[in-house]
């Protein structure tokens, strides 16, 4: 299989200095506002025992890297497509808010920590 050959092209002084003037931009600007409506919709639909709880769930763990406690191990952005459209829209503006920059991770985590204990097995409640 012949080697390809890639040419990069620079940018222009003119390119980088735009590129950095809308970067430096967007480091100014405040964090978004926490989607407090998503958040709740997906914690509701996460405590029930449908496969599209089951999605919103495993969503919410991967969010923060960790294991949903019910045990159960997602297929990746796959599992997006077991939920309806409202929770997928959901999805998709929590994940928007989650990917920058936040005030504060304690919404996230709070949700977390009640789908924990909802969802432990019985010898971990006691």
């Amino acid at each position: 299989m012949p080697h390809e050959t890639l040419h990069l092209i620079e940018p222009t002084k003119s390119q980088t200095d735009a590129a950095l003037a809308e970067l430096k931009h967007a480091l100014r600007m405040p964090p978004p506002p926490v989607p407090h409506e998503s958040l709740a919709l997906l914690y509701d639909a996460a405590c029930h025992d449908t496969g599209g709880s089951q999605a919103a769930r495993n969503f919410l763990f991967w969010l923060a890297g960790r294991p949903d406690p019910t045990g159960f191990v997602g297929d990746g952005g796959l599992e997006l497509r077991r939920l309806d459209r409202q929770l997928k829209d959901a999805s998709f503006e929590v994940l928007n808010w989650w990917a920058g920059p936040t005030r504060s991770d304690a919404p996230l985590y709070n949700i977390l920590g009640k789908l924990r204990v909802r969802f432990a097995p019985e010898t971990e409640r006691t």
